[in-house]
């Protein structure tokens, strides 16, 4: 059985007082307990006492053997007295652990033994009525409620940080008027609400006519600005939404697109003839799923290829373009010099099948930087131009002699040529015109003729040179026959243009002046007046 230690003296518990422990009663009729405890008062006195002979204490005996005897009197008293109570697993009754932390110990200094030490309490022992326990538990029951309370609070502040973000309800304004709404309404809410009561458009066909009055959009409107494509967009705190009538929704139906090319178109007058292409429209062909009507609508509306005549205008700039045809010759080389000698950029219009035999010509030409252009292959000779007109040549024709020209100067200085072309004898009109528009960006005639090709004399020559005014373009030859009188002439004009203040401009640097598309779209719209 388990340690029956006394606990110490002073328990309230009867079964540790020997004075006011009663005698069992039997356990049957007619028997008497084999281990009844003393109940005489010489039993009582001997116990308390230990000099009683009869206890087990007899006088000449050691300690150690008294206290042995003590010791198995008092187990012999514990086994015949102890009867465990119906509650005792529940109870700090004698036997729990409390009272076996004293013993034999505690029981002999109950019973008064003058040889027996009583017990000290040691560390860690733990009365059953030690009340710093009671105190711990308190105090842990209280951190646990401050922590609860603690989290409480925090979950408070985050639902009324939360609900001032994103507020139930919100203040917006709907056609100027301040209104207040619940947090995730529509645009389609507002309409549905009341809020606002536009009036939703039409179902048309694909001529324009009604097929359902109210069947077209519910509403058209915006919000701050921008236009609402979904009625289902939410609105938010502070927005600011337009809503109007709804507009007409045309049928469904099937689409065939048609090209419409553009129409070619002259206009204007002067000594430049530009090219300013259009572009192809698009016409489609609706057919409605609805009503089954068939309409035609421009998708993109096609723009006309404008073949522009006009003069430059630099403005306050005093520019003149000096130009040379039929090209290079035996004294070109001469000119060439002479124009460098002043600083002079001009243009030279070459005859193409002649380019071959003056290749240092070329080179020393492209080297100063002058503007090389074609003037025909060989000037209209063949295919039916008698040497001076393209236009009575075939359209085939007429694009040899320009592309066969190009390639002579691309051929001759390792560069590509210039796109600006002159026709033979300034003939060029008709289908000509359009013909060669893919292959040049314009044709370029003049404003002086100064009629060197007829050798007038060098004064004669120079007097039409020195009559330019700003802008103007003068036609001079280095081809063709000897022009000994075109230099010389030019001796005479080129110091006094530079006296006057002019500069000389290439075909290129001329044109760049002006703004050529807006200048031919004011003359067509003044056409169409």
């Amino acid at each position: 059985m388990p340690d029956q230690s006394m606990p110490p003296a002073g328990t309230h518990n009867p079964r540790n007082n020997l004075r006011q422990h009663k005698r069992p009663t039997r356990r049957h009729p007619g028997s008497t307990s084999a281990h009844a405890p003393v109940s005489t008062e010489a039993e009582a006195s001997a116990m308390q006492g230990g000099a009683s002979a009869e206890v087990g204490y007899p006088a000449g005996r050691d300690a150690a053997s008294q206290e042995a005897a003590a010791r198995a009197a008092y187990e012999e008293y514990a086994a015949a007295t102890y009867q465990p109570h119906p509650g005792a697993a529940n109870h700090p009754q004698y036997g729990s652990r409390y009272q076996s932390e004293s013993g034999y110990a505690g029981f002999a200094a109950t019973a008064g033994n003058p040889r027996v030490a009583p017990a000290r309490p040691t560390s860690g022992q733990m009365s059953p009525y030690d009340s710093s326990r009671y105190r711990k538990k308190g105090r842990k029951k209280a951190g646990i409620a401050g922590i609860v309370a603690a989290v409480v609070i925090l979950g408070a502040i985050g639902v009324g940080v939360y609900l001032y973000l994103n507020p139930t309800t919100f203040n917006m304004t709907v056609n100027g008027m301040t209104r207040t709404v619940d947090t995730g309404t529509t645009v389609a809410d507002l309409v549905a609400q009341g809020v606002v009561s536009p009036k939703a458009g039409n179902l048309i066909d694909v001529e324009g006519e009604v097929l359902e009055e109210g069947g077209g959009n519910p509403f058209d409107g915006t919000i701050n600005g921008n236009p609402i494509d979904d009625p289902n967009t939410q609105v938010h705190k502070g927005d600011s939404v337009q809503i109007g009538n709804g507009s007409d929704v045309m049928e469904e139906y099937d689409a065939e697109t048609v090209e419409k090319k553009p129409k070619n178109k002259e206009l204007g007058e002067g000594a430049i003839h530009v090219y300013i292409p259009g572009e192809t429209g698009q016409v489609e062909k609706r057919t409605g799923k609805v009503s089954g009507k068939t309409a035609k609508e421009v998708v993109k509306k096609a723009t006309n290829n404008i073949y522009f005549k006009y003069n430059a205008n630099p403005g306050d700039d005093k520019v003149v373009a000096l130009t040379f045809d039929d090209g290079p010759w035996d004294t070109t080389g001469d000119l060439l010099s002479l124009l460098k000698e002043y600083d002079v950029k001009a243009t030279f219009f070459t005859i193409g099948k002649q380019i071959s035999g003056q290749p240092e010509t070329m080179e020393k030409m492209a080297a100063a930087g002058h503007q090389i252009a074609t003037h025909s292959w060989d000037h209209a000779e063949t295919g039916g131009g008698n040497s001076v007109d393209m236009t009575r040549q075939s359209p085939e024709k007429q694009i040899e002699e320009v592309q066969q020209g190009q390639q002579a100067i691309t051929d001759a200085t390792g560069k590509e040529a210039s796109k600006v072309f002159r026709s033979p004898g300034g003939n060029y009109h008709d289908d000509i015109i359009w013909n060669l528009q893919p292959y040049v960006t314009a044709e370029i005639g003049w404003n002086i003729d100064t009629e060197d090709w007829q050798r007038p004399g060098a004064e004669a020559i120079a007097e039409a040179i020195m009559s330019a005014k700003s802008g103007d373009i003068i036609l001079m030859h280095d081809g063709g026959g000897p022009r000994t009188q075109t230099i010389d002439a030019l001796r005479i004009a080129l110091p006094y243009l530079k006296e006057k203040g002019f500069k000389f401009v290439t075909i290129d640097e001329l044109l760049a002046y002006d703004d050529v598309k807006a200048l031919a779209d004011a003359a067509e719209e003044a056409a169409a007046k």
